[in-house]
């Protein structure tokens, strides 16, 4: 689903499923997410707006983001997935609470694709994260751990925080050798000299 593609750069929607709770602990809901999914590392970075290789802090904010309100007089149905749609809500009505982020500052490191430079801060979101007292899980999902270094996928917005382009696919995690680890249920496998050769062409 296209509203969604600036919060997560995942166009599907987020079914919320409630697994338990138990005493003091947070309840724990599971959300359901697709992404797009790719097929080799030149699509991959290809489709990137920002690749980066980073060192994440060791603190994080956890924040509600609101679905961008599609301009209603735009009638293209890539933009705007309600054109041509009866007008049915009530515009009196509140507005839907958002989606669960977990918003990490990044210190670049290296730059690949994209306009950021070593040294500076780029901020990165990922779905999920616990706030009100609910713990929001992406189910398959391996978040991103604070203090981590990674090589990561990004697209980029004028208005929020830069996304992983797949929550799987869009994270390597750098070793004390600097190499670059895909997660098990990744199979594309990077190493500095892919990253360097996809760079070069870019």
């Amino acid at each position: 689903m296209k509203a969604l593609t600036r919060l997560l750069a995942a166009s599907a929607t987020a079914a919320l499923l409630v697994t338990g709770c138990s005493g003091a602990e947070p309840a724990t809901m599971v959300i359901e997410a697709e992404y797009p999914e790719y097929k080799s590392a030149e699509e991959l970075f290809a489709r990137a707006t920002l690749v980066v290789e980073a060192t994440l802090s060791t603190t994080s904010r956890v924040r509600r983001e609101a679905e961008p309100v599609p301009d209603p007089s735009d009638t293209d149905p890539l933009s705007n997935p309600m054109a041509g749609a009866p007008q049915q809500a009530d515009p009196s009505a509140a507005a839907p609470p958002g989606d669960v982020v977990t918003v990490h500052d990044a210190k670049v490191l290296k730059v690949f694709k994209g306009s950021a430079k070593p040294g500076q801060t780029v901020e990165v979101k990922e779905l999920g994260g616990t706030i009100d007292g609910v713990k929001y899980e992406v189910e398959h999902a391996t978040p991103l751990k604070g203090g981590g270094s990674y090589l990561l996928f990004l697209e980029t917005y004028a208005d929020s925080p830069a996304a992983m382009l797949n929550s799987d696919q869009a994270q390597y995690a750098v070793s004390g050798t600097g190499d670059y680890v895909a997660l098990p249920a990744n199979s594309i496998k990077l190493t500095a000299d892919d990253v360097s050769r996809l760079s070069d062409k870019d």
